[in-house]
Parts: C-alpha cells; structure tokens; sequence
C-alpha cells in the first residue's frame, strides 16, 4: 500500500482534481433538511393519531403587541384583515379573541361572540366579559392579541415563504402593533436559510484560522496551500456524497467541514514530524507511513467507528450524517495521503518541529504533573458529579440557541400565551365539554375544539417544558378523566415527541457505548489480544467527556437528543491523540525497548504532534460556540474542553497507565 502511494501519487492526484471538478459540475442547489414527520414516523402509535398530530404543521401563531391595551380602531382592522386573510386558498381558519366564542349562561344556552365590534361602546364592555370568561387568545393587560391560523395545501418552500410574506404584509397595516411569527413553518424557513449562512461563514472561518495555525507551525506556504487543497476536496466530495446519496443536507451537517478541518490538519501535524537526517524521499515516506501513518490510519478507523455508531440508529439524520461522514474520514484519507507523497517528494516539509508555544504547552503540564494526585481527586469529584447529576431531557426548543432570534420569538409566545407545544386531546362525545376547568387548572390554553361524528377534538398548547415534566403532565391528565369515567387520547406533535425523544436519546449513547468498546476491543486485537490495551485505550477518552460533563453540570447541563450526538463526535476527536502515544508506545516495545525507553521515544516526538492537534481542534472550533444553533454551541464547548482536560490526561495519566500495565 504504501509503495502504491508513492508510485501511483500523480495518477492519484489527477483522479481527486478530476472527481472534484465532477461533483462541482454535477452539484445542484443544496436542500437542508428540518423534517420533524421523520421523528413521528418512529413511534408505535394508531395512524389516526399521526395523521391529527401532522396536522400541527400547518399552524402559526401570531402575535400583535400594542403599547397600550386594545383600541376599538385597532380591534376593527384586525378583524377586517383576519377575514380576508382567511379567504387565501393557503389559509383555512384564522381564529383570535375578536371572534371567538362563548357560550352565554343563560336557560337556552347561545354562542356568542367575545367582543362586540358593532360599536365603540359595545367593545368597551366586551372586555367585562374577559372577567367571567377568560380567553387564551388575549394577554390579561390587553395589550397582546394571539392570532392562530391553520395553513393547508403548502407543498414546498415557496409557498410557505408566500404564506408568511401574505400574513406579515397584511397585518402590518396595524401600524400600532409589533408582529410575532412562530410556528413549524417559521421555524423550518428560518432553519434552512441560517444553515447554510453558518456552513459558508464557518467554513471560511475554519479555512483562514487552520491557514494561520499550519503556517505557525509549518512556516512555509505551500504547505498551507496544499492543505486548503485537501480541505476543499474533502468537503466537496462530503456534500457531494450527502447530495447524491439522500438529495440534500442534515442540519447536522454544517459541522463537517470543522470536522475535516481537524482532521486534516492534525494528520499533516503527524505526518510533517520528520527526523532529521533523512535525504531519499522515498525512504522518508516509507519510514513515516510505517511509524506515523500507521497510527493516523488507526484515528481515522476509531474517529469513523465513532460516527459510524449513528448509522445503525434508527432517527434518519443522524442516520445520515453518520454514513456520510464515516466516508468522508476515509476520503479524507486517501487525499492527505496522496498530497503527503506530493510534499515529501518535493521537499517542502521541514525538520524544526518545535515552537515555543508548544514547549511552554509541554512544560506547563509537566510542572503541574507534580500535582497530579490532586488533579486526580479533582478529576474523581467532578466524574461523580456527572454520574449523580445525569440526566436525560428533551425540549422543542433544544436547537435553538436563547440568543438566536427565532428562540426570542417563540420565548415572547411562551410568556405571553402559555406556550407553542401542540397537543390534541380526543375526547368520547359524552364528555360534555367538562375538560375547560381541568385544562385551565393544568395551564393547558384551548386553541380549537372540532367535533366529530363521535369524538369531541380538542387542539391546545401547553409551555415547553421539557420531556421529563410533560410525561407526568400526560399521567396527571389521564388519571384525573379516568376518575370521571371519561376517556381521553393524547396526540399531537409535542405529545409524539415528548414519546420518542428519550429514547432516541438512548439509542445514540449505546451506540456510542459500542463505539467505543468496539475500539478498545480493536487495541487488544492488533497488540496480539492483549486485554489490559482495553481498560488503558478507553480510560484515556472515556474519563475527559465524563469530568467534562461535571463541568456543564453546575450549568443546569443535560443530556438531550440535540446534544447527545455530539459525544460520539467528541470522542472520535479527542481519541486521535491518546492512540498515538499508545501506538508509539506499542511499536517501540516492539522494537524490544524498554518501557521507561518508549516512554521517552513519545515524549521527544509524539508528545509535540498532539499538543499541535490540541491546539488546532480548540482553536477551529471556537467560530461555532456562537453558531445560531445550540447543538453546534454546544459541540464546540464540549469538545474544546474535553481536548484540553485529555491532553492533560494523556500526558500526565496515561504514561504511567502504559508503564504500569502494558509492560
């Protein structure tokens, strides 16, 4: 394999510049996907209950403010606006306080409207009926009016950006108000076209701060070059394959090119660490590829294990993302490899290897090792404090960063109108309409309530409160209508996703749990099955996530749907530097020398590489902690700080786990 590199480099770099102008050529507009049906599609529930729960799709709150409580001139172009709003063939129902319902206590019960618009007067008085009958669609100070309107027949993105544009220019003929928008609608529109802002943005950011990092270090500038080369490519070739494969992006998938940036990078901080006093290019490559490339062959297998785990789950953008990624590592590969061969036959690398950042780096962290049983205690507390702490919650808005204006504005709906989770209740017709009282006592807001030959369907909203929080909400609600003989279903979106989210949850941390007992299974095998490889392979890489998870725990951390992935991720990241100091390790015993003598090989040469890798990991993810999004925020905290405390862990802990138990 290796002579094939060598022998074949220029055929090999003609075939990557030609596949790449190939996917450019044959690149169509990039789709990003935000399917929350995806996620209702896995769980076990009656059709009926699906199909009803979809339905929620099609909703949109809107929201009026007004600096001083409703007027009568206001109340009338709005209600002028609404009805016309509710005749676009794209809207079905436009329903607010100004004509809504209620059913008059009297000895023939009447449906009449909450406010009176017929004159100034009598839409004074109205607001004295808002006393005995409370309305979910007006804020008690009067000053906030919540517009529900139920859109149909919106089959692609042009018509849902159409419907949005229509309701925001009519109702902004209420000059005195503010306008709020929210909704799935909203959320997928303003979703779609953030992503791919944050995938230009952060790409050319990730480009520009490994330019700078590789030329620190390399201080020749065809070297920068050739790796932005292989970094283009590789990212090319992973939209390429995502774009192909399944006709779009993942949200996700905007973490790619950091990812291969890190990857990239690091691979050619390995590489480039070349002894000095070789001449023949062949034999520098040959001796590299044997000593280095071996063990950057062995992080490209374990990082692709760690995303490979979300290939077998069973939530589809995980799914995908794992396939594409787990390629793009190993083409990632073949082009690091092919330009290595390239820079090594024209002698562009160099033999300096050290910098002063880097030794004061390595100097720092051998001072503090004198220390290294309090760090211990302190690593051991806060690994108890993930484990008593840990916990697995899901809320809608997980994604979104509080920072981000679209979680502003589903914030403004969740203070003012009690919340923008959807449930539907299916009531049996006996149920006389006897659920308002509980409803109102449970803080559950009425938006529609639709009979049927036999049902009674009630749409409402509650806040979002989190998975955990809801599902005793749901057990409160069934056992006080099964006390009254009263039978209930409970559907809708945020019911669907409170049903499935934990346990998707679940699914991507076992897998990660595969993952990496699969790779420390993998030390054993190569190190001729023996087992004390595992328990010093994964000690290494399983402790940084843990204490860094003690960390995020004084914040209020948990584990969600939105962030759990990023564990698996964070640990194909972090692994790569431990592996090469047990592989140096392993290949020096090898050679028969002593264990203090290995030791000392990684520390002379090894230890230089992963300080760089640290560096470019911690350095290329900062731009996403102020990504919109609060899984990529989040990715680029835990992985920043899980680098850190293992590069602290594999230079303190782990050559002393070597010594001590691979001898």
């Amino acid at each position: 394999m290796i002579r094939f590199f060598w022998k074949f480099r220029n055929i090999n770099l003609i075939v990557i510049i030609l596949i790449m102008f190939f996917c450019i050529y044959k690149f169509n507009e990039l789709k990003v996907f935000f399917d929350s049906e995806r996620i209702i599609e896995l769980i076990e529930v009656d059709q009926d209950i699906i199909d009803k729960s979809l339905d929620d799709q099609n909703l949109l709150l809107v929201g009026l403010s007004f600096a001083n409580p409703l007027s009568y001139e206001d109340a009338l172009k709005i209600d002028s606006l609404t009805k016309n709003l509710a005749q676009h063939k794209n809207i079905s129902t436009v329903k607010h306080a100004l004509n809504e319902k209620i059913i008059l206590n009297s000895i023939l019960p009447m449906p009449v409207n909450l406010f009176d618009l017929r004159s100034k007067k009598t839409f004074s008085q109205s607001f004295n009926k808002l006393n005995i009958y409370n309305s979910n669609f007006i804020s008690k100070n009067n000053k906030h009016l919540l517009l529900v309107i139920n859109c149909k027949d919106l089959y692609n993105e042009d018509q849902k950006q159409n419907v949005l544009s229509i309701i925001e220019e009519k109702l902004s003929y209420v000059k005195s108000s503010d306008i709020n928008i929210t909704g799935q609608i909203k959320s997928e529109i303003y979703m779609q076209n953030e992503i791919i802002k944050e995938l230009i943005i952060f790409s050319l950011l990730s480009a520009l701060i490994c330019s700078l990092i590789l030329w620190y270090f390399v201080k020749r500038f065809k070297i920068v070059l050739i790796s932005l080369f292989a970094n283009i490519v590789s990212i090319i070739f992973s939209f390429s394959l995502s774009n192909y494969l399944f006709g779009g992006i993942e949200l996700v998938m905007v973490i790619i090119p950091a990812i291969i940036f890190i990857i990239t990078i690091s691979d050619f901080m390995h590489l480039l660490h070349i002894q000095k006093g070789m001449n023949n290019s062949y034999r520098i490559f040959r001796h590299q590829m044997r000593n280095v490339g071996i063990p950057v062959f062995l992080t490209s297998v374990t990082t692709a294990i760690g995303f490979l785990s979300f290939a077998f789950g069973s939530f589809e953008p995980l799914t995908r993302f794992g396939v594409v990624t787990t390629f793009s590592i190993f083409i990632c590969l073949f082009v690091i490899i092919t330009l290595y061969a390239h820079i090594v036959n024209l002698r562009l690398y160099t033999t300096h290897h050290s910098t002063n950042l880097v030794n004061s780096i390595i100097n720092f962290i051998a001072k503090i090792a004198s220390y290294r049983k309090a760090i211990a205690c302190i690593f051991i507390l806060l690994i108890s404090i993930a484990i008593s702490s840990f916990k697995i919650d899901n809320f809608l808005t997980d994604e979104l960063n509080p920072k981000s204006d679209l979680y502003k504005e589903i914030n403004y709906f969740e203070k003012t109108f009690g919340g923008i989770k959807p449930l539907t209740f299916t009531f049996d017709s006996n149920a006389n309409q006897n659920f308002k009282k509980e409803f109102d006592s449970l803080e559950i807001n009425i938006d529609f309530i639709l009979p049927e030959k036999q049902n009674l369907i009630v749409k409402s909203r509650i806040n979002d409160i989190g998975s955990l929080e809801s599902s005793n909400l749901y057990d409160e609600i069934e056992n006080k209508f099964k006390k009254k003989n009263i039978n209930v279903n409970i559907g809708g979106v945020g019911y669907l996703f409170d049903q499935i989210s934990n346990e998707l949850t679940l699914e991507v941390l076992f897998g990660l749990f595969i993952a990496i007992l699969l790779i420390g299974l993998i030390f054993v095998f190569i190190n001729k099955f023996n087992y004390k490889y595992l328990f010093v392979s994964l000690l290494p890489n399983i402790a940084p996530l843990v204490i860094c998870v003690g960390i995020l725990s004084f914040s209020g951390f948990y584990i969600s749907l939105s962030n759990a992935f990023i564990f698996a991720i964070a640990f194909g990241l972090i692994v790569d530097d431990s592996i090469h100091i047990i592989s140096a390790y392993s290949i020096n015993r090898k050679r028969n020398k002593s264990p203090q003598e290995a030791i000392k090989y990684c520390q002379n040469r090894t230890y230089y590489a992963i300080v760089k890798t640290t560096i470019v990991i911690v350095v290329t993810l900062i731009p996403l902690l102020f990504s919109e999004f609060r899984s990529i925020s989040q990715l680029a905290t835990i992985t920043i700080l899980s680098a850190i405390i293992a590069i602290v862990f594999d230079l303190i802990y782990l050559p002393l786990l070597l010594t001590k138990y691979v001898r």
